[in-house]
């Protein structure tokens, strides 16, 4: 079937992907094929015309084939399984007072849920709860709502009897980024305040809104919103130490140092601190790529970091184990998602796992490997990103770019 199109003042038809001129009348083609249009009409146009017809032409695009689960190693005792698949950029996550699992879908702009009534170890489906959100990020549960952060704003929606119910409402306006750093992350403290980690509006610049590069705090009810703590390029992960109450807090490095610098974070987040960027990166070394700076910050008073991690390993989520299946040593510990280097920031990649950060006389002192497998031969197969601890003791770990959710289990010997 021809299919009659317009241009320059005349009119051709594509039949059989080839183009015919008509004449004035349009009663029947005049015999110039493309070869000969560059006389009637531009070669810009001409060069239009052929990419229209290639595109008639090109071969369907076949199905892509399903994701394959990375073959994961964890340490002895401890087995790791697909718990869901095809939560597509599966973000942060958390538990539903009643022991769902919830998840923030970022690039599908929804929440999911991942019952597991027949505890078996494996969802028994992906339910969307929510829809229509701008990249959610992060969850959390809270007297009677599912909080959700998302670009614009924190939003929130009703939640009982096991269920959401109506639609989310704003509760707090945020920072609208359309850089990388597009994350909110949320959380709340015993006493009923919200914490919410924003990242920077750039690799490297002077803020003006006070609320980037921070991690700010609220009243309750959304009010008395100010900076908890500054001078923190992207702080993605956040949790609370079970055990002294203490908050904990990851940050990725900028780019643009090399290879091997600056180191990634781990801070001990303290009220009112300053943790140094953009004027600072690792251990108060001031940071020779920040030039014609409009602001100041005397090393003495910002705080080097906590605990160094590899550089461009991009930590996401971090959180504390909260069960009781684990062994001892494993109860209470700080687990960090290592999401992976990109192919521009380091020729060698590294990352793309689980670690387990070692504490000494409440110091982190080192890391050791928990999950490792998604990265072999320096071919990656997935990037963790969140963590959290199951209703059931398991440790769920969410894979954004395979749409895996795993999940970890000590098995009793």
């Amino acid at each position: 079937m021809a299919v009659e199109k317009s241009l320059t003042g005349k009119r051709f038809w594509i039949l059989d992907f080839r183009f015919w001129i008509l004449d004035s009348s349009g009663d029947c083609p005049v015999k110039s094929k493309i070869q000969n249009l560059k006389s009637k009409i531009p070669l810009c146009s001409i060069v239009c015309l052929v990419c229209f017809a290639s595109a008639f032409a090109q071969t369907p695009a076949q199905p892509q084939a399903p994701a394959v689960p990375a073959d994961l190693t964890v340490p002895a005792g401890f087995k790791v399984a697909v718990f869901a698949s095809d939560v597509t950029n599966a973000r942060l996550m958390a538990v539903s007072p009643d022991g769902v699992l919830f998840v923030a879908r970022q690039s599908k702009g929804d929440v999911v849920a991942l019952p597991d009534h027949d505890k078996d170890g494996k969802a028994d489906k992906v339910e969307v709860v929510v829809s229509g959100l701008t990249r959610p990020h992060s969850l959390a549960f809270q007297k009677g709502y599912l909080y959700i952060a998302t670009n614009p704003a924190v939003m929130r929606v009703k939640y009982a009897n096991g269920k959401v119910e109506g639609t989310p409402e704003k509760f707090i306006d945020l920072p609208v980024s359309t850089t990388p750093h597009w994350t909110r992350t949320i959380g709340f403290d015993k006493s009923g305040k919200l914490y919410v980690a924003i990242g920077s509006s750039c690799n490297l610049c002077e803020d003006e809104d006070p609320r980037r590069a921070t991690i700010m705090v609220y009243n309750a009810d959304g009010t008395g919103g100010r900076p908890y703590a500054r001078g923190m390029r992207n702080a993605i992960g956040l949790d609370w130490d079970p055990k002294t109450g203490v908050l904990w807090a990851d940050d990725m490095g900028e780019d643009k140092h090399g290879e091997e610098k600056p180191a990634d974070e781990i801070n001990r987040v303290e009220e009112g601190k300053n943790y140094g960027w953009p004027y600072f990166i690792e251990n108060n070394t001031p940071n020779a790529n920040l030039t014609d700076a409009k602001g100041s910050l005397k090393a003495a008073d910002a705080t080097p970091p906590a605990f160094s991690l590899p550089p461009h390993s991009s930590p996401i989520d971090l959180r504390f184990y909260t069960g009781n299946k684990f062994p001892a040593a494993y109860r209470g510990a700080m687990f960090v998602a290592l999401h992976g280097s990109s192919p521009t920031a380091r020729k060698e990649r590294i990352g793309f796992k689980v670690v387990r950060i070692i504490f000494k006389d409440g110091k982190p002192v080192g890391q050791e490997d928990f999950v490792t497998g998604w990265l072999k031969d320096g071919q990656a197969n997935g990037r963790p990103a969140g963590l959290i601890t199951g209703a059931d003791g398991a440790l769920y770990i969410s894979d954004d770019t395979k749409g895996f959710v795993y999940r970890v289990t000590y098995e009793k010997k």
